[in-house]
């Protein structure tokens, strides 16, 4: 893929990834009964899309100018 595409999978990941923050914000300091679980599974989905963009911009060249941007932002 041409690396002046800004909007590729590892960036949509990424995106999705930022995006959670406040999902696992609302989950985890939301209503104290059964937020543990929810709060996991949200924290883990974010460090599996964090593990695929990673693999999938390296193993396919895909790495962009926004994803050196938004990934330590998403970190």
């Amino acid at each position: 893929m041409n690396k002046k595409n800004w909007m590729n999978l590892p960036n949509l990941l990424t995106s999705i990834r930022i995006l959670l923050v406040p999902v696992l914000l609302a989950a985890f300091f939301g209503s104290p009964k059964d937020r543990q679980l929810p709060s996991l599974i949200i924290f883990l989905v974010a460090g599996l899309t964090d593990c695929i963009d990673g693999y999938i911009a390296r193993k396919f060249n895909q790495i962009t100018s926004l994803g050196k941007i938004l990934d330590p932002i998403a970190d």
